[in-house]
C-alpha cells in the first residue's frame, strides 16, 4: 500500500508539472491573440498572468509573459507598471536582448534605460607554457663548454582567479564602451632546460632543467572586439608583476670515459632570483556563453622586462662546485594557452537620467 501511495503521489506531482507547463502555453496563446487585436486593457487581468502564476512557467514562457505585460503598460501609458514588468523580465532571463527588426520602439526604448550588462566577471583560468630563454649574458665554470649549450622549453603550467569589469559602461563612445579591467592573480610554473656535451672539454655530457614558481599578478586592460552575449572576442595588454615562491634544478654531469655520472637530489636556487620580476603581456581569446556562464579560451605571451637572475647571488655552490654550472642571464620570453571560463554577475536596474 505505501507504494502504491508513492507511485500515486509522483504521478501528481509530474502531472501538476506537465499541465502547469500546458497551461503556461495556452495562457500566452490567448495573451498574444489579445494583444494582437488591441484588447491590451485585458491583459494585465488575464487569468494566468499574474506573478504567482507566471513563476510555475518555463524560463522562456516566463520572459514572454513580461514582455507581453510591458507592452500593454506601455500603450496603457502605465510607465511604472512598465518599468516594473521590465525588470522582472531582465531577472528571469539575464541574457535577454530584443529584437529590434520586430519589437516596437517604445520597447526597444525602455529596455535601453536598463542595466543589462554585468556587473563584473568573476572566473577560474588555467593552461599550459613554454618558456624561451633570451639570453643575454652567459657565464661558464667548465673548460671548452662556452658557446656549445642548447635551451628547450619544457612544459609549464598556471591556475588562478581573474575577475573583469567593464571601465566605462555608460559611455556614449563605442570604444570606451568596450574597455574592461581584468585583472588576474595566478600560480605560474616557468621552465626551460639546457644541454652542453662539451664538458670539460667534451669529456662530459651535462644536462639541467630549471624551474621557477611564480605568484603572478596582471592587471590587464580588455578590449572586446564585439558587443555579442553568445560570442565575444577580445584582446587583452598590460603589465605583469612576478613574485618568486621557490626554484630549483635538477643536474646531471654524465662522463665520457666511463667515470660514472655526477647527480642528486634538486638544487634549490631560489636565492639565485629576484622576488619581483616586471613584465609586459599581450593576449588573444574568445569567450562563448554556455547556460549562465561563458567558457574561455586564449592563447597569450608574456615577456621580462628585467633577468630573473640575481646577479649579486646568482653563484649557489653546490652548482658550482658539484656540477660546473651557473646561471646566465637572460629574459624569460613564456607563450601560453589558457581555458577557463567566468561567471557574469547580473544586477538588472533602471539607471537614472542624466
Amino acid at each position: 500500500m505505501r507504494y502504491i501511495l508513492v507511485f500515486v503521489l509522483v504521478c501528481l506531482i509530474g502531472f501538476r508539472g506537465a499541465f502547469a507547463q500546458q497551461g503556461g502555453a495556452q495562457t500566452l496563446r490567448l495573451a498574444q491573440s489579445i494583444y494582437e487585436q488591441g484588447r491590451l486593457h485585458e491583459l494585465p487581468s488575464l487569468p494566468g498572468l499574474k506573478d504567482s502564476e507566471i513563476a510555475k512557467y518555463s524560463k522562456s514562457e516566463q520572459v514572454n509573459a513580461y514582455r507581453l505585460l510591458t507592452l500593454a503598460n506601455i500603450y496603457l501609458e502605465e510607465p511604472e507598471k512598465a518599468d516594473e514588468n521590465m525588470l522582472k523580465l531582465l531577472r528571469t532571463e539575464h541574457f535577454y536582448e530584443p529584437n529590434e527588426q520586430v519589437e516596437p520602439a517604445e520597447f526597444i526604448g525602455l529596455y535601453k534605460t536598463f542595466r543589462t550588462k554585468p556587473v563584473f566577471n568573476i572566473g577560474l583560468k588555467f593552461g599550459a607554457n613554454g618558456t624561451i630563454p633570451v639570453l643575454n649574458s652567459l657565464y661558464y665554470v667548465s673548460g671548452g663548454s662556452a658557446g656549445e649549450g642548447k635551451y628547450g622549453t619544457p612544459l609549464g603550467i598556471q591556475v588562478g582567479i581573474v575577475f573583469e569589469k567593464s571601465m566605462f559602461g555608460n559611455s556614449k563612445s563605442k570604444f570606451l564602451n568596450r574597455l574592461t579591467f581584468a585583472p588576474e592573480l595566478l600560480y605560474a610554473t616557468r621552465t626551460f632546460s639546457y644541454g652542453n656535451t662539451h664538458y670539460f672539454n667534451s669529456s662530459a655530457d651535462f644536462k639541467a632543467t630549471l624551474r621557477q614558481t611564480w605568484l603572478d599578478f596582471n592587471p590587464l586592460i580588455q578590449l572586446k572586439m564585439n558587443s555579442s552575449k553568445t560570442l565575444q572576442t577580445y584582446v587583452s595588454v598590460g603589465p605583469g608583476i612576478s613574485y618568486i615562491l621557490n626554484a630549483s634544478g635538477t643536474l646531471a654531469t654524465t662522463w665520457n670515459n666511463g667515470a660514472g655520472a655526477v647527480s642528486g637530489p634538486d638544487v634549490i636556487n631560489t636565492d639565485s632570483y629576484k622576488k619581483i620580476v616586471p613584465s609586459v603581456i599581450g593576449a588573444a581569446g574568445l569567450k562563448f556563453k554556455f547556460g549562465a556562464i561563458y567558457l574561455l579560451a586564449e592563447g597569450r605571451i608574456q615577456y621580462g622586462l628585467t633577468s630573473p637572475v640575481n646577479s649579486s647571488t646568482r653563484t649557489n655552490q653546490q652548482s658550482v662546485f658539484d656540477y660546473a654550472y651557473t646561471i646566465p642571464d637572460y629574459k624569460p620570453l613564456t607563450f601560453m594557452a589558457n581555458v577557463g571560463f567566468v561567471y557574469p554577475y547580473f544586477n538588472p536596474i533602471k539607471l537614472k537620467r542624466k
